[in-house]
């Protein structure tokens, strides 16, 4: 922290209080780990995050909807393999609804299932809003 511009630009209480708060929240989200020795190690899942270039916020976000998938992956269709490995930046887009909603009525029932499993109520409900 000492060898850094920041340090040289701002207050050091100041940072010093940063720091550790950003480490707290690391290690609360089980991506960094704290050895015997007392130095921090990033954990097999930040290092996943790191290496994918997602932002923390995103990689954790992703680790749960693939966790989530592995409890009841639907293979008879090819919406969940779509909803899985859709970029996260790719939600960020402007969404033309009635585009979507065409879409979604046409959808099989298998696939219906998945929108129910990823959080989207369908058809059932007649709308297309996040659960």
């Amino acid at each position: 922290m000492k060898k850094t511009l920041l340090y040289r630009s701002m207050d050091h209480d100041e940072l010093t209080i940063m720091v550790r708060s950003t480490v707290k929240e690391l290690e609360e989200k089980e991506l960094v780990k704290k050895a015997a020795t007392g130095e921090f190690a990033p954990t097999l899942l930040g290092q996943a995050i790191v290496a994918s270039s997602l932002t923390p916020e995103d990689g954790l976000f992703v680790h749960a909807e693939l966790r989530r998938a592995l409890q009841a992956f639907v293979m008879d269709a090819e919406m969940h393999v779509l909803y899985s490995f859709t970029p996260v930046q790719a939600a960020q887009t402007n969404i033309n609804w009635q585009i979507f909603r065409k879409e979604v009525e046409g959808l099989s029932e298998s696939n219906l299932r998945v929108l129910d499993f990823v959080g989207l109520s369908t058809y059932r409900e007649r709308t297309f809003l996040p659960v």
